[in-house]
């Protein structure tokens, strides 16, 4: 049997054991609907297989334009900075703006192609037109390559005015961005949006074992990201921003979801950056798991999200 066999059969056999337990036990989470449990359970399995198999699926991802903005934005590919990307445009797009959307996937793993739809639905909302880089990741490029991309697309966008956002480790990376713009003294991005940031390589959370049951992320026993990493200090800023210095860094929006097993990477950066005097909003969603506006699309708490992401663009008085 082939990987992506044993991969269906495995997952259908995890959504098969969350029924039966949920029709004994009732829901993980009372507020919970089927899909949102089934999502979770599913997911997990997924992110357990090992790296080399994850990414041989995500290669082969090509997902279209959501149904409902086909007509209203496109995708083509392109390259920043000598970083490969996808551009993603709204059909009549008239704003010098840039949104540069960072993905997550824990520096392992992640593309512009996974990211797509999350990135449409951003791109319409925001009213900017968006890059999302196909940066560097790990184990074959570990620390800091992602970050070097990161700041070449950046310079390469810099005579525009840009938003910077991301996700998971986009969210940790877009921070390590702007701690190195700031300290050579070039121009900053108008703001950030943060959805549930991974800002502690370390892993010294206690959510990562308290929200366990909750969440799909397939961290296990907290031990430091080494794949990235290597034997680098994981409590570097520009690999946990949660240890860096936030003064001078522009205004930010944190998500997290209550029920996410890195909430306490987005509590303690809210923290930190607040009390080194940035401008912080932080938006915790009851009930939700890590980067739900991208993972549950059609759940009122991603449309929340997305609707707050949008009011704090438009009100950061851009150039």
């Amino acid at each position: 049997m082939g990987g992506m066999a044993k991969l269906l059969v495995f997952t259908a056999w995890s959504v098969v054991r969350a029924v039966v337990r949920r029709l004994a036990c009732g829901p993980l989470v009372d507020d919970w609907s089927w899909a949102v449990e089934l999502r979770v359970v599913a997911l997990r399995t997924i992110l357990e297989m090992s790296r080399p198999n994850r990414r041989v699926l995500e290669r082969r991802l090509d997902p279209p334009v959501p149904r409902e903005l086909r007509t209203l934005v496109r995708v083509e590919p392109g390259d920043v900075g000598g970083v490969p990307g996808e551009w993603i445009t709204r059909v009549g797009f008239d704003d010098d703006s840039i949104l540069l959307y960072l993905h997550g996937g824990a520096y392992l793993g992640g593309s512009p192609a996974t990211h797509r739809q999350f990135a449409c639905r951003l791109t319409w909302a925001l009213g900017l037109k968006t890059f999302v880089p196909d940066y560097r990741l790990g184990p074959e490029h570990r620390f800091p390559a992602a970050v070097d991309d990161a700041v070449a697309v950046y310079e390469a966008l810099e005579s525009h005015t840009v938003v910077v956002a991301g996700d998971s480790a986009g969210g940790g990376l877009a921070c390590a961005l702007m701690f190195h713009l700031r300290d050579e003294g070039r121009r900053l991005p108008a703001g950030a949006v943060l959805f549930s940031p991974y800002t502690d390589l370390e892993h010294t959370a206690a959510s990562i074992v308290t929200n366990a049951a909750t969440d799909y992320l397939p961290l296990g026993e907290p031990s430091p990201n080494t794949a990235y990493l290597g034997d680098h200090n994981p409590r570097d800023p520009l690999a946990s921003p949660m240890y860096g210095d936030f003064a001078g860094i522009p205004p930010l929006l944190i998500f997290a979801g209550s029920r996410e097993m890195i909430l306490d990477d987005a509590t303690r950066l809210a923290d930190k950056a607040t009390a080194d005097g940035a401008q912080v909003t932080l938006h915790i969603e009851p009930d939700m798991i890590h980067v739900w506006p991208a993972i549950l699309p059609d759940h009122p708490a991603a449309a929340r999200a997305i609707a707050i992401a949008a009011e704090f663009v438009r009100g950061m008085g851009r150039e």
